[in-house]
């Protein structure tokens, strides 16, 4: 680098090379991220577009107005007109916060900064050791997936740091004035300036996001460090974090590494660092339960040539061999009769997701979602003590523009002593009242949708029963029967209204958590999280509820069957329900991730790739007119305000598909792995890469996420009992292996399982209605599962001593397995801590040891004071008297404040 250095040096001394100098200043200029003057850094950009339009001239006396507030708090402006940008019709509005101004903030802000006294390690014997941090425990096998970049260590952490004061600047780590502030804090700095600044005397005109809203500002964003394309010695000496980012993170070669979270917190702020934490760890922790479900997986496939109610379906050679029993219509009229033996590919699938591993998958995955959580906690609170988050406190926040509009009472803040805008409870509770019963009627549309789903089956499943014929269709003639394609086509058409409404409602919310008027964004984000949460579990969930507990429920025996609409309800596969809910669940996960894939990558790629192309022909077209860093900006898109909160939707609703209805699909939790490892590297290129440069925020946690998923962790331990004893086949298969078996055989076995659970039914007491119309194989009985007395009993069709067994089986299990999850669940919950004792130990250590550090300094400070009086009194004038005379308001000692007066006595000669 040095040679080439100097090779540059000496062509610029060179007047042959005056055309390249032009071109290296160009491309400074390009990508500079200064004011023309080289010197002051652009903290921020404003955006808008310049037209002849009426409307126009009003937003200009505003933008006016605005900016020569903003420069009376301090702030310093350089306009760029639209003739020198790319498009000739947008100006931009650079922002520079001079050092004062920071500092000034930086206190009312109450940020911590770094101070000049280096962090003291405990000595040994100091850390306390607890047996339930070997979880976070790094073994050396885990060393391929560090980073080794020395550029991403965060040498601030080898500080104490402090809220800061200007009055105490002398004690923190000023080093350079242009580097004490990171990226990310000017940035914050100078958005909460432009968020309190007025722009006219109305109470409401007041901020960015008003003037945004009203058409005044098009947008404002920091800027990012520079390209992302660039190689590592650029990124060394232009000290491009943006760069480092995208190589060390953003590539999809480092799929396997370790994030680097402290570099994501420096240059996208807390509140992004901790979603890809908790992405990451939730990343982290679905290993475990992938490993146990491809071992639960090994062993269905390895059971499944030898297990004998599948080998009663499909085996003609097995002794106890029922495929050629005669099943019953599974439709009026237009359903034939059918041999068991064609549901051949549905008993072997059902096998493979419903059998006893199931039964202890389904329990640890219970355990496990609590275990996450627990350790979740203990890993944030390490991330707080490690950002300084741990003080942070909430009511820093902003009131919202939109609540100060809105609300007219005011009353004084008890906190800050201020008067604020002041919703009443009345209101409030009506406002709430309101959006709650919105909610519940788009839920029932949500259901209506559901029912609509329903029918759609009931209709179709006839129309494949009359006109497909499997024979006629060769090899795939037993894997498309009239079952599976309706489980098919009906689960694509419930994703497709699923994404629909999802659409819709988003609107809905939104409007209903405005009408809300929150007063801080938290609380706005908390209000739209659980409108959206409902709606989305009731959209993504309901149809896999109706499989598992109600699909079969609903349908009927015969002849008894159930009726909606004119048509008979459906009922499941001869192999069970778990065979749909399985497809379902695949169907419906899989294809949500597909689609959210494509919405949020795909489609803002495309976007943003036709603008750069744009103002690259314009470039081409105007020479002149150079491409720079806030353009290239803000041809990106745009980071929306809620952008984080559809990131956890995603991830919770997919962590709901994970536990739920695990017992139905072990592999759910190998899907999700799969689906995170792709989206981390998505999410970090497409913020990287694609979109603007985020305004860094403050969080000390995931919020009200955490609730939601201990909600959804909690629900799973009571679906997955009922799925397994209700759903499944595994209570009626144990209840025959343990009982009935021996009844039979003189030995538990499972031979004579799939005879045993087939009850007799006689074709001529079928009603005109459901009798088939067409049996040219002239079949006088046919079997259906359920356990009722034949048609030989004088009680004929009515439940058996069997059947009664396996409900007794199937409630003592759903209890016994829901209390002693239950009870494992608070044990956990009780032996880990959410706090490791070692760390809050070492927290105080380090606020004691910040106060002495403050306190010493402050002696130091007051010594050297005196010291200097002391000097300079020793050359006043002979007659002069030194008294000491402490003011009647200071105090003398430690942290006081004493003053030497000097009293001047004339004497004369």
């Amino acid at each position: 680098m040095g040679d080439f250095t100097g090779i540059m040096e000496w062509c610029f001394g060179c007047h042959c090379c005056e055309s390249f100098n032009e071109y290296y200043n160009d491309e400074r200029l390009k990508s500079t991220l200064h004011f023309h003057d080289g010197k002051r850094k652009i903290d921020f950009v404003m955006a808008y577009i310049e037209t002849d339009d009426e409307d126009d001239d009003v937003n200009d006396r505003r933008r006016k107005v605005y900016e020569k507030a903003l420069m009376r708090k301090g702030l310093e402006l350089e306009i760029e007109p639209k003739e020198e940008s790319q498009d000739q019709v947008t100006c931009f509005v650079k922002i520079h916060v001079p050092y004062d101004v920071l500092l000034a903030y930086a206190e009312r802000m109450r940020m911590k900064m770094p101070l000049k006294e280096d962090r003291v390690d405990f000595e040994e014997g100091d850390d306390q050791h607890e047996c339930c941090d070997s979880i976070d425990c790094k073994m050396c096998c885990t060393q391929p997936f560090r980073l080794e970049n020395p550029e991403l260590d965060d040498r601030d952490q080898d500080n104490y740091t402090a809220e800061f004061t200007r009055d105490k600047i002398e004690f923190f780590d000023v080093k350079n004035e242009d580097t004490f502030f990171s990226d990310s804090q000017r940035s914050r700095i100078a958005y909460r300036i432009m968020n309190e600044t007025k722009f006219g005397d109305e109470k409401t005109m007041v901020g960015i996001n008003r003037l945004i809203n009203d058409g005044t500002y098009d947008c404002v964003y920091p800027l990012h460090d520079g390209a992302y394309d660039v190689d590592k010695f650029e990124i060394a000496n232009q000290q491009n974090m943006r760069g480092l980012l995208y190589r060390e993170w953003g590539r999809w070669g480092r799929w396997y590494k370790y994030q680097p979270l402290d570099a994501i917190r420096k240059y996208f702020g807390d509140k992004i660092a901790l979603y890809f934490a908790w992405l990451g760890f939730y990343t982290e922790m679905l290993v475990y339960p992938t490993v146990v479900g491809l071992i639960c997986m090994i062993y269905s496939c390895v059971s499944l040539t030898t297990y004998p109610p599948v080998k009663e379906i499909c085996d003609p050679s097995y002794p106890t061999y029922a495929g050629d029993l005669v099943m019953c219509p599974q439709c009026d009229r237009d359903c034939g009769y059918w041999n068991l033996n064609k549901s051949c590919v549905a008993a072997e699938i059902t096998h493979i997701f419903d059998n006893n591993s199931t039964i202890f998958f389904a329990i640890f995955m219970s355990l496990w979602a609590t275990t996450f959580l627990e350790v979740w906690k203990r890993r944030q609170f390490k991330l707080n003590y490690e950002w300084d988050l741990v003080d942070y406190d909430e009511e820093r926040d902003l009131i919202r523009p939109e609540f100060e509009a809105k609300v007219t009472r005011e009353r004084i803040n008890p906190v800050t002593r201020r008067m604020e805008p002041f919703l009443s409870p009345r209101d409030r509770c009506t406002r709430v009242c309101f959006s709650a019963v919105t909610v519940f009627f788009w839920v029932i549309v949500v259901c209506a949708a559901v029912i609509a789903v329903i029918i759609y089956r009931i209709v179709i499943s006839s129309v494949f029963a009359y006109n497909i014929d499997p024979d006629t269709l060769g090899a795939i003639g037993s894997y498309a029967t009239p079952s599976l394609l309706t489980t098919i086509t009906g689960s694509l058409l419930s994703l497709i209204l699923i994404m629909i409404l999802n659409t819709v409602y988003e609107k809905i919310a939104i409007w209903l958590t405005d009408l809300e008027l929150p007063r801080t964004q938290i609380e706005f984000e908390d209000s739209f999280t659980f409108k959206m949460f409902c709606f989305q579990f009731v959209n993504y969930y309901s149809y896999l509820f109706y499989v598992a507990f109600l699909k079969n429920l609903l349908a009927g025996l015969p002849p008894n069957y159930n009726y909606f609409a004119g048509n008979r309800w459906e009922e499941c596969d001869a192999g069970g329900c778990m065979y749909e809910l399985s497809l379902q669940l695949v169907i419906i996960m899989f294809g949500k991730q597909v689609w959210n894939n494509i919405v949020e990558i795909v489609w803002p790629w495309a976007v943003t790739k036709y603008r750069q192309w744009r103002s690259a022909m314009t470039t081409q077209t105007s020479p002149d007119n150079m491409y720079t860093r806030w353009e290239q900006d803000y041809d990106l898109q745009p980071f929306q305000q809620l952008a984080l909160f559809y990131e956890y939707l995603e991830m919770v609703i997919q962590f709901g598909f994970a536990t739920l209805f695990v017992s139905a699909f072990p592999l759910a939790p190998a899907l999700a792995l799969i689906n995170n490892i792709f989206e981390i590297r998505l999410d970090a290129n497409k913020l990287i890469c694609e979109s603007r440069r985020p305004i860094a925020q403050k969080c000390s946690d995931i919020g009200v996420w955490y609730y939601l998923l201990d909600f959804l962790g909690t629900l799973a331990v009571i679906t997955n009992a009922f799925t397994i004893a209700f759903t499944s086949q595994s209570i009626p298969k144990l209840v025959y292996y343990y009982v009935y078996s021996l009844e039979i055989y003189n030995e538990r076995t499972m031979q004579g399982f799939t005879n045993n659970s087939l009850a007799v039914f006689d074709v001529r007491d079928f009603s005109s209605e459901s009798r088939p119309a067409l049996n040219p194989t002239g079949v006088d009985f046919c079997r259906y599962r359920a356990y009722r007395t034949p048609p030989s009993d004088p009680n004929k069709y009515e439940t058996t001593k069997q059947y009664w067994h396996v409900i007794a089986a199937q409630l003592a299990f759903v209890i016994v397995m829901e209390h002693v999850v239950m009870l494992c669940k608070w044990l956990i919950d009780y032996v880990v801590p959410d706090r490791p004792k070692a760390l809050q130990v070492k927290i105080k250590r380090e606020h004691f040891l910040v106060h002495e550090v403050l306190v010493k300094a402050d002696v130091t400070t007051l010594l050297k004071k005196q010291n200097m009086s002391l000097t300079s009194d020793a050359t006043l004038e002979s007659g002069d008297v030194i008294s000491h005379q402490p003011e009647a308001t200071g105090r003398t000692g430690v942290g006081g404040n004493s003053s030497l007066k000097v009293v001047k006595e004339t004497t004369e000669l």
